[in-house]
């Protein structure tokens, strides 16, 4: 695995635990419920995506690791600012937006860097 790959699979379990956490500090405790599938998917999928493909490209393994890391500042962001700043009787809403804003903002910011660096790559290829 290369040194991105490491850093994307970091960066998604912090981003993993700090989800988790805001949920447990939000309702006092441990507490299973429907949420926590909803809320721990796009970590999950992101994996998927961004690190299990066989054979990377070093474009769409630098994506997936820019990905995971804006991934991991937007779940900070939410989750530490709408569970420990916020005094709003609905901050608990962000469990229901959150996860939907990480899906398509993380698949967004994978894609754009990936086709980004690919064109990049290809303009250097054709310099020499």
């Amino acid at each position: 695995m290369r040194v991105t790959g490491k850093i994307t699979v970091a960066s998604l379990l912090v981003a993993l635990a700090v989800a988790v956490s805001a949920m447990i500090h939000g309702a006092g405790k441990f507490e299973w419920n429907g949420f926590y599938p909803w809320v721990i998917t796009p970590y999950g999928l992101f994996v998927l995506i961004f690190v299990f493909p066989v054979r990377q490209s070093a474009a769409r393994s630098v994506a997936g690791c820019v990905a995971a890391i804006l991934v991991l500042a937007f779940t900070c962001l939410f989750y530490l600012n709408a569970m420990w700043f916020s005094v709003s009787s609905t901050s608990a809403l962000i469990f229901i937006f959150a996860p939907m804003y990480l899906l398509v903002g993380g698949l967004a910011a994978w894609g754009l860097t990936w086709l980004l660096l690919k064109k990049r790559a290809e303009n250097d290829a054709n310099r020499i």
